[in-house]
Protein backbone atom coordinates (compact mmCIF):
# COMPACT_ATOMS: atom_id res chain seq x y z
CA UNK A 1 0.00 0.00 0.00
CA UNK A 2 2.61 2.49 0.57
CA UNK A 3 4.69 1.70 -2.73
CA UNK A 4 1.44 2.40 -4.66
CA UNK A 5 1.14 5.83 -2.66
CA UNK A 6 4.81 6.57 -3.46
CA UNK A 7 4.29 5.04 -7.32
CA UNK A 8 1.17 7.72 -7.27
CA UNK A 9 3.01 10.51 -5.84
CA UNK A 10 6.23 10.32 -8.20
CA UNK A 11 3.51 9.74 -11.17
CA UNK A 12 1.60 13.15 -10.27
CA UNK A 13 4.71 14.90 -9.34
CA UNK A 14 6.26 14.14 -13.11
CA UNK A 15 2.94 14.84 -14.69
CA UNK A 16 3.42 18.72 -12.87
CA UNK A 17 6.47 18.66 -14.03
CA UNK A 18 6.08 17.55 -17.41
CA UNK A 19 3.28 20.43 -17.71
CA UNK A 20 5.11 22.94 -16.67
CA UNK A 21 7.59 22.32 -18.99
CA UNK A 22 5.18 22.24 -21.85
CA UNK A 23 3.82 25.57 -20.74
CA UNK A 24 7.46 27.18 -20.59
CA UNK A 25 8.35 25.77 -24.62
CA UNK A 26 4.70 26.95 -25.83
CA UNK A 27 5.44 30.69 -24.05
CA UNK A 28 9.19 30.25 -25.33
CA UNK A 29 7.46 29.45 -29.08
CA UNK A 30 4.98 31.69 -28.84
CA UNK A 31 7.28 34.68 -28.13
CA UNK A 32 10.26 33.87 -30.20
CA UNK A 33 11.61 36.55 -32.27
CA UNK A 34 11.88 34.69 -36.18
CA UNK A 35 13.24 38.35 -37.32
CA UNK A 36 16.70 37.43 -37.85
CA UNK A 37 15.32 34.21 -40.31
CA UNK A 38 12.52 36.29 -41.93
CA UNK A 39 15.02 38.30 -43.26
CA UNK A 40 17.61 35.58 -44.40
CA UNK A 41 14.80 34.21 -46.48
CA UNK A 42 13.69 37.61 -47.44
CA UNK A 43 17.40 38.58 -48.91
CA UNK A 44 17.56 34.65 -50.80
CA UNK A 45 14.37 35.44 -52.43
CA UNK A 46 15.79 38.81 -53.89
CA UNK A 47 18.83 37.48 -55.30
CA UNK A 48 16.77 34.31 -57.02
CA UNK A 49 14.33 37.02 -58.04
CA UNK A 50 17.32 38.84 -59.72
CA UNK A 51 18.12 35.89 -61.06
CA UNK A 52 15.42 35.19 -62.88
CA UNK A 53 14.83 32.10 -60.53
CA UNK A 54 10.70 32.73 -60.10
CA UNK A 55 9.49 29.83 -58.80
CA UNK A 56 12.51 29.22 -56.25
CA UNK A 57 11.81 32.88 -55.13
CA UNK A 58 8.47 32.07 -54.38
CA UNK A 59 9.27 29.35 -52.29
CA UNK A 60 11.46 31.52 -50.15
CA UNK A 61 9.03 33.67 -49.35
CA UNK A 62 6.40 31.01 -49.06
CA UNK A 63 8.84 30.08 -46.03
CA UNK A 64 8.88 33.98 -44.22
CA UNK A 65 4.89 32.81 -44.34
CA UNK A 66 5.19 30.22 -42.26
CA UNK A 67 6.01 32.06 -39.05
CA UNK A 68 3.91 33.09 -36.94
CA UNK A 69 5.03 36.06 -35.56
CA UNK A 70 4.77 38.32 -38.94
CA UNK A 71 2.33 41.53 -38.54
CA UNK A 72 -0.41 41.80 -40.87
CA UNK A 73 0.87 43.89 -43.09
CA UNK A 74 4.54 41.95 -43.05
CA UNK A 75 2.34 39.30 -44.23
CA UNK A 76 0.40 41.46 -46.81
CA UNK A 77 3.64 42.44 -48.04
CA UNK A 78 4.82 39.12 -48.88
CA UNK A 79 1.68 37.75 -50.37
CA UNK A 80 2.14 40.90 -52.77
CA UNK A 81 5.78 40.31 -53.56
CA UNK A 82 4.79 36.54 -54.12
CA UNK A 83 1.42 37.78 -56.27
CA UNK A 84 4.22 39.86 -58.78
CA UNK A 85 6.17 37.33 -59.05
CA UNK A 86 3.14 34.94 -60.21
CA UNK A 87 1.49 37.48 -62.56
CA UNK A 88 4.66 39.76 -64.22
CA UNK A 89 7.08 36.78 -64.30
CA UNK A 90 5.38 33.23 -64.01
CA UNK A 91 2.27 34.14 -66.22
CA UNK A 92 0.65 32.04 -64.10
CA UNK A 93 -2.47 34.15 -63.23
CA UNK A 94 -4.60 32.00 -60.91
CA UNK A 95 -2.20 31.94 -58.50
CA UNK A 96 -1.62 35.71 -59.27
CA UNK A 97 -4.95 36.18 -58.32
CA UNK A 98 -5.55 34.25 -54.78
CA UNK A 99 -1.95 36.46 -53.69
CA UNK A 100 -3.49 39.48 -54.52
CA UNK A 101 -6.13 39.10 -52.50
CA UNK A 102 -4.38 37.37 -50.09
CA UNK A 103 -2.58 40.59 -49.91
CA UNK A 104 -5.51 42.93 -50.04
CA UNK A 105 -7.00 40.96 -47.06
CA UNK A 106 -4.07 41.34 -44.90
CA UNK A 107 -3.59 45.11 -45.29
CA UNK A 108 -6.41 46.69 -47.68
CA UNK A 109 -4.85 50.11 -46.69
CA UNK A 110 -1.24 48.93 -47.72
CA UNK A 111 0.61 50.92 -50.14
CA UNK A 112 0.27 48.25 -53.10
CA UNK A 113 -3.49 48.31 -53.11
CA UNK A 114 -4.17 50.46 -56.29
CA UNK A 115 -2.02 47.89 -57.66
CA UNK A 116 -3.15 44.63 -56.40
CA UNK A 117 -6.76 45.50 -57.12
CA UNK A 118 -5.30 46.70 -60.79
CA UNK A 119 -3.69 43.59 -61.65
CA UNK A 120 -6.28 41.55 -59.64
CA UNK A 121 -8.92 42.63 -62.29
CA UNK A 122 -5.89 41.98 -65.40
CA UNK A 123 -5.26 38.38 -64.31
CA UNK A 124 -8.92 37.70 -63.69
CA UNK A 125 -9.65 38.78 -67.40
CA UNK A 126 -6.97 36.87 -68.83
CA UNK A 127 -8.68 33.71 -66.32
CA UNK A 128 -12.05 34.61 -68.58
CA UNK A 129 -13.56 35.40 -65.32
CA UNK A 130 -14.61 38.59 -67.43
CA UNK A 131 -18.08 38.78 -64.61
CA UNK A 132 -15.51 38.87 -61.39
CA UNK A 133 -13.17 41.27 -63.01
CA UNK A 134 -15.74 43.95 -63.39
CA UNK A 135 -16.61 43.23 -60.16
CA UNK A 136 -13.42 43.82 -58.62
CA UNK A 137 -12.79 46.53 -61.06
CA UNK A 138 -15.87 48.32 -59.42
CA UNK A 139 -15.09 48.07 -56.00
CA UNK A 140 -11.41 48.93 -56.41
CA UNK A 141 -11.78 52.03 -57.99
CA UNK A 142 -14.69 53.01 -56.93
CA UNK A 143 -16.03 55.25 -59.44
CA UNK A 144 -19.67 55.50 -59.38
CA UNK A 145 -20.24 59.38 -59.72
CA UNK A 146 -23.22 60.61 -58.00
CA UNK A 147 -26.21 62.68 -60.31
CA UNK A 148 -25.21 66.44 -59.76
CA UNK A 149 -28.72 66.99 -59.31
CA UNK A 150 -32.38 65.97 -58.64
CA UNK A 151 -33.13 66.02 -62.67
CA UNK A 152 -30.44 64.28 -63.55
CA UNK A 153 -30.10 61.00 -64.87
CA UNK A 154 -27.66 58.02 -66.19
CA UNK A 155 -27.05 58.04 -70.14
CA UNK A 156 -24.88 54.80 -70.19
CA UNK A 157 -23.17 52.79 -67.52
CA UNK A 158 -19.91 50.72 -67.89
CA UNK A 159 -18.99 47.68 -66.02
CA UNK A 160 -21.26 49.44 -63.21
CA UNK A 161 -20.37 53.11 -63.41
CA UNK A 162 -23.51 54.96 -64.18
CA UNK A 163 -22.10 57.68 -66.91
CA UNK A 164 -24.98 60.78 -66.32
CA UNK A 165 -25.49 63.05 -68.51
CA UNK A 166 -23.85 65.94 -66.40
CA UNK A 167 -21.21 64.72 -67.08
CA UNK A 168 -21.14 64.43 -70.81
CA UNK A 169 -22.21 68.05 -71.10
CA UNK A 170 -19.27 68.91 -69.10
CA UNK A 171 -17.32 67.08 -71.56
CA UNK A 172 -18.90 68.75 -74.59
CA UNK A 173 -18.55 72.17 -72.81
CA UNK A 174 -14.41 71.71 -72.74
CA UNK A 175 -14.44 71.11 -76.53
CA UNK A 176 -13.56 74.36 -78.80
CA UNK A 177 -16.99 76.40 -79.84
CA UNK A 178 -16.71 74.89 -83.17
CA UNK A 179 -17.02 71.35 -81.94
CA UNK A 180 -19.88 72.44 -79.69
CA UNK A 181 -21.70 74.09 -82.51
CA UNK A 182 -22.13 70.52 -83.85
CA UNK A 183 -23.17 69.05 -80.99
CA UNK A 184 -26.68 70.81 -80.27
CA UNK A 185 -28.61 67.85 -81.95
CA UNK A 186 -29.87 64.83 -80.23
CA UNK A 187 -28.50 62.67 -82.97
CA UNK A 188 -25.00 64.30 -82.60
CA UNK A 189 -25.08 64.00 -78.51
CA UNK A 190 -25.73 60.33 -79.08
CA UNK A 191 -22.73 59.39 -81.04
CA UNK A 192 -21.01 61.68 -78.95
CA UNK A 193 -22.05 59.68 -76.26
CA UNK A 194 -21.24 56.52 -77.76
CA UNK A 195 -17.74 57.82 -78.77
CA UNK A 196 -16.87 58.69 -75.25
CA UNK A 197 -17.78 55.25 -74.01
CA UNK A 198 -15.66 53.65 -76.14
CA UNK A 199 -12.88 55.73 -75.23
CA UNK A 200 -13.74 54.47 -71.51
CA UNK A 201 -13.64 51.09 -72.70
CA UNK A 202 -10.15 51.33 -74.31
CA UNK A 203 -8.73 53.22 -71.42
CA UNK A 204 -9.72 50.87 -68.87
CA UNK A 205 -8.43 48.04 -70.75
CA UNK A 206 -4.54 49.87 -71.00
CA UNK A 207 -4.97 50.63 -67.55
CA UNK A 208 -5.54 47.07 -66.85
CA UNK A 209 -2.85 45.86 -69.03
CA UNK A 210 -0.36 48.59 -66.76
CA UNK A 211 0.44 50.68 -70.16
CA UNK A 212 0.65 53.69 -67.06
CA UNK A 213 4.02 52.18 -66.40
CA UNK A 214 5.42 52.76 -69.84
CA UNK A 215 7.92 54.75 -69.67
CA UNK A 216 7.62 56.48 -72.71
CA UNK A 217 4.20 57.02 -71.86
CA UNK A 218 5.25 57.98 -67.92
CA UNK A 219 7.54 60.81 -69.70
CA UNK A 220 4.89 62.41 -72.16
CA UNK A 221 2.25 62.48 -68.86
CA UNK A 222 5.36 63.88 -67.35
CA UNK A 223 5.99 66.59 -70.52
CA UNK A 224 2.06 67.63 -70.73
CA UNK A 225 1.77 67.93 -67.27
CA UNK A 226 4.38 70.35 -67.06
CA UNK A 227 3.14 72.20 -70.16
CA UNK A 228 -0.12 72.78 -68.02
CA UNK A 229 1.66 73.92 -64.90
CA UNK A 230 3.49 76.74 -66.92
CA UNK A 231 0.44 77.07 -68.85
CA UNK A 232 -1.55 77.73 -65.61
CA UNK A 233 1.38 79.94 -64.01
CA UNK A 234 1.81 82.13 -66.67
CA UNK A 235 -2.22 83.02 -66.98
CA UNK A 236 -2.16 83.80 -63.51
CA UNK A 237 1.32 85.49 -62.34
CA UNK A 238 2.23 87.06 -65.99
CA UNK A 239 -1.00 87.94 -67.80
CA UNK A 240 -2.04 89.99 -65.74
CA UNK A 241 1.21 92.51 -64.98
CA UNK A 242 0.39 93.74 -69.27
CA UNK A 243 -0.71 97.16 -68.89
CA UNK A 244 -2.62 98.07 -71.40
CA UNK A 245 -2.45 101.99 -72.28
CA UNK A 246 -4.66 103.58 -75.21
CA UNK A 247 -2.05 106.15 -76.73
CA UNK A 248 0.45 103.24 -76.13
CA UNK A 249 -1.06 101.11 -78.55
CA UNK A 250 -1.45 104.50 -81.03
CA UNK A 251 2.24 104.78 -80.32
CA UNK A 252 3.67 101.19 -80.76
CA UNK A 253 1.03 101.84 -84.64
CA UNK A 254 3.41 104.66 -85.38
CA UNK A 255 6.62 102.82 -84.75
CA UNK A 256 5.57 100.07 -87.31
CA UNK A 257 3.52 101.54 -89.83
CA UNK A 258 5.44 100.91 -92.56
CA UNK A 259 7.48 97.88 -91.86
CA UNK A 260 4.20 95.97 -90.21
CA UNK A 261 1.08 97.84 -91.48
CA UNK A 262 2.49 98.50 -94.70
CA UNK A 263 1.05 102.52 -94.28
CA UNK A 264 -2.37 101.64 -93.73
CA UNK A 265 -4.56 104.03 -91.60
CA UNK A 266 -4.92 103.02 -87.89
CA UNK A 267 -8.73 103.14 -87.71
CA UNK A 268 -8.42 99.90 -90.68
CA UNK A 269 -5.61 97.80 -88.86
CA UNK A 270 -6.58 98.86 -85.56
CA UNK A 271 -7.62 95.01 -84.02
CA UNK A 272 -4.55 93.65 -85.25
CA UNK A 273 -2.50 96.31 -83.90
CA UNK A 274 -3.85 95.76 -80.88
CA UNK A 275 -3.40 92.25 -80.94
CA UNK A 276 0.49 92.42 -81.66
CA UNK A 277 0.88 95.47 -79.31
CA UNK A 278 -0.29 92.69 -76.74
CA UNK A 279 1.34 89.76 -78.02
CA UNK A 280 4.86 91.89 -77.86
CA UNK A 281 3.78 93.13 -73.69
CA UNK A 282 3.41 89.52 -73.66
CA UNK A 283 6.05 88.06 -74.40
CA UNK A 284 8.28 91.22 -72.62
CA UNK A 285 6.66 90.38 -68.98
CA UNK A 286 7.45 86.56 -69.75
CA UNK A 287 10.73 87.47 -70.71
CA UNK A 288 11.22 90.01 -67.43
CA UNK A 289 9.11 87.56 -65.48
CA UNK A 290 12.07 84.60 -66.30
CA UNK A 291 15.00 86.94 -65.73
CA UNK A 292 13.63 87.76 -62.58
CA UNK A 293 13.31 83.90 -61.47
CA UNK A 294 16.73 83.54 -62.93
CA UNK A 295 18.79 85.80 -60.64
CA UNK A 296 16.57 84.16 -57.63
CA UNK A 297 17.81 80.67 -58.34
CA UNK A 298 20.97 81.93 -59.43
CA UNK A 299 21.10 80.22 -62.80
CA UNK A 300 24.41 79.65 -64.91
CA UNK A 301 24.91 78.79 -68.69
CA UNK A 302 27.82 76.87 -69.97
CA UNK A 303 26.91 76.93 -73.44
CA UNK A 304 30.53 76.68 -74.10
CA UNK A 305 29.61 73.03 -73.46
CA UNK A 306 26.86 72.90 -76.21
CA UNK A 307 28.49 71.03 -79.62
Amino acid sequence: MQRVRVYSFARALVTVLLTAAVTVLSAGCGSADHSEQIEQHKVLAGELDNNRLYQAAVKEYEKVLSYDDLTSSERANINYLIARLYYEDLKDYRNAAAYYIRAREYDPEGSFAAEASKNLVASLEKLGNVFDARRQLSAATNVDSKPRSKDDVAVAEIGGRKVWRSEIEDHIAALPPQVQDQLTSRQARVEFLHQFVGVELLYNAAVREDYLSDPEIQRQQENMLRRLLVDRFVSEKVIPRIQVDTLDVKNYYLANKGTRYGDKPYDSVRSEVFLDYQSDKAEAAYSDYIESLARAENVKFYEQNLE
